[in-house]
C-alpha cells in the first residue's frame, strides 16, 4: 500500500485505488470485468450464469462457469496480437488472443457489495481438451487444492494418479483428472493486508 490509499479497513482502501467495478489493475480502463468475461463467452470457452439474491437483484450472491474449451494460440491465428471482433456491439470492438489469456483470470474478480461471492468452477463432461501451457499456470493458480476434496473424490484421485504416466504427459495429473470426469471445486476471494516486520511500513493488499 502507498500511504495516500491507505486505510486500516482495506474494502476502504481498494475504493480509492481502483475504479468503480475494478478488482484488478484497470491498465486499460473499457477492458472491465465484463469485457473479460464476454471474451470468454463470445468465443465459445465458457458458460457463465450469475445469481442474484431474490430481496436485491442488484446482488450476485454466486456464479457457475463451465469450462467449454480453452483456445490454443494456434487456434487464433498466426497473429497473436491480431484484433478478433466480438459479436455485440462493445467498447473494445475486439479482443487479441493476449486479452484472452487475461481473461481466464480476470473474470473471476467479481465481487458482490457485501463481499461475498463465490463460484462455482466445472469441465464440461464428455469432452476431450488439449490445454495450452499457460493454462497449467492457471490451473495452479485457481484450480482446487488437495485439502478441499471429499473422501470419495480423494480415493478416486489416489487410483487415478496410480494410473496416469506423468512422464508421458505435460498436463498435471489432477488437471487431468478433474477435466475428465467433470468435477467442480469452488474459489472465493476476499481482501487482506499481509503482515509487516515493523509498524512504520505500509502492507501489501
Amino acid at each position: 500500500m502507498e500511504p495516500e490509499y491507505w486505510d486500516k479497513n482495506p474494502f476502504k482502501a481498494i475504493a480509492k485505488a481502483f475504479p468503480l467495478g475494478f478488482h484488478f489493475k484497470p491498465t486499460t480502463i473499457n477492458k472491465t470485468r465484463t469485457f473479460y468475461e464476454f471474451i470468454l463467452i463470445d468465443s465459445n470457452s465458457v458458460s457463465i450464469k450469475h445469481f442474484k439474491d431474490p430481496n436485491d437483484l442488484s446482488l450476485n450472491t454466486h456464479s457457475t462457469i463451465q469450462i467449454l474449451k480453452v483456445m490454443q494460440p494456434r487456434q487464433f491465428g498466426p497473429n497473436l496480437h491480431e484484433i478478433k471482433k466480438i459479436s455485440l456491439p462493445f467498447d473494445p470492438r475486439g479482443y487479441t488472443y493476449w486479452d484472452y489469456m487475461d481473461a481466464w483470470t480476470k473474470v473471476f474478480w467479481h465481487q458482490n457489495n457485501k463481499y461475498k461471492h463465490s463460484w462455482l468452477i466445472y469441465f464440461k463432461t464428455n469432452t476431450i481438451y488439449n490445454f495450452p501451457n499457460w493454462f497449467l499456470q492457471w490451473w495452479d493458480f485457481l484450480g482446487p487444492i488437495l485439502e478441499i476434496y471429499p473422501e470419495q473424490v480423494q480415493r478416486g484421485f489416489a487410483q487415478f494418479n496410480k494410473m496416469f504416466n506423468s512422464r508421458e504427459s505435460r498436463i498435471f495429473v489432477d488437471l487431468k483428472y478433474f477435466s475428465s470426469f467433470a468435477l467442480s471445486w469452488i474459489f472465493s476471494w476476499q481482501y487482506r493486508y499481509s503482515k509487516t516486520e515493523n509498524n512504520k511500513q505500509f502492507p501489501s493488499l
